[in-house]
């Protein structure tokens, strides 16, 4: 009877500390359940969240979206509405500083030291609507006006009609490069824009919603020189008569010229008068309410 008693204790004991150690698996084996479903559970939610967020590349895809045209007008008449009441209150002040803005379109090029000489022999500022392969090939001269504190701007990549306006986020797609290539040799982020040949008439509507959604200004002028088809001192007495028009009606005149020898030849004549009427030659930045030509039923697609 002893002897059972010692062995059913024993057998009480075993049972227990088997007990005891089953008991510790199964908390265990619950445990790691707790914790894979708590890490897949943190998974779900950072798959919901990567699905929920908006990416930083800039919309690409526009010309794919569902958005109605009607929208796209409406958004276009809002930002012309706004523009226009941002250029007004922009020229007030230049107008009370006698601004003149000088832009130069098509470089850099291997004349642009000399056009950059020229413009420091008279203190004087100007804005470059540059095309990226060419900013790649001279970065020197680019990271020169930079340094010397003139204003850069976006010019394309192909400078081909057919190219950049062959579809609705073309314009974007070689601006947002233009942008790359400039951001990586100076470190300067421009949104200051031109479309070659001018925003008339292949600049859709949905191409310039686009470039908005971007944050793209899309800059014109309102003084050509016509140096691209003068090609010689003509362009300069044009350009005064040009600049004196706009003088008459109140409007600050923002000057079309080109990155070229023929240009730079008789441009000295043309800073000479510009500084004999007391103008103070200013930048495009990007935050200025861009001159930009409207649409108002101009503008349609080249394909």
């Amino acid at each position: 009877m002893l002897g059972r008693r010692r062995l059913n204790t024993k057998g009480k004991i075993a049972i227990s500390i088997l007990l005891t150690i089953m008991i510790l698996l199964l908390t265990g084996l619950v445990s790691n359940d707790k914790m894979k479903a708590a890490k897949e559970n943190d998974s779900n939610i950072e798959n919901s969240l990567e699905m929920l967020s908006f990416s930083a590349e800039p919309v690409l895809a526009f010309s794919d979206s569902t958005l109605s045209q009607s929208i796209i007008d409406r958004e276009n008449e809002k930002r012309e509405v706004a523009r226009k009441k941002e250029v007004a209150k922009q020229n007030e002040i230049d107008q009370q500083e006698n601004a003149i803005y000088l832009t130069f379109d098509d470089g850099p090029s291997s004349v642009s030291d000399q056009l950059l000489d020229v413009l420091g022999d008279f203190q004087m500022k100007a804005t470059f609507f540059m095309v990226g392969p060419r900013i790649r090939e001279y970065p020197k001269i680019v990271k020169r006006m930079q340094k010397q504190g003139f204003g850069l701007g976006l010019h394309s990549i192909t400078h081909d009609v057919g190219k950049i306006y062959s579809s609705q986020s073309s314009p974007s797609e070689e601006m947002i490069e233009n942008r790359k290539i400039l951001e990586n040799i100076t470190g300067v982020r421009s949104d200051v824009i031109r479309l070659p040949y001018g925003s008339i008439p292949y600049l859709t509507e949905a191409m310039r919603y686009l470039l908005d959604q971007n944050g793209f200004n899309v800059w014109d002028w309102n003084v050509d020189s016509l140096d691209w088809d003068f090609k010689d001192a003509r362009y300069v007495q044009h350009t005064i008569q040009e600049i004196e028009r706009m003088k008459q009606a109140g409007e600050t005149p923002v000057v079309l010229l080109h990155d070229k020898h023929e240009t730079i030849k008789h441009l000295p004549k043309l800073l000479s008068y510009i500084k004999k009427q007391g103008y103070q030659t200013k930048i495009l930045t990007n935050d200025m309410a861009p001159l930009t030509f409207s649409c108002k039923g101009r503008c349609y697609s080249i394909n």
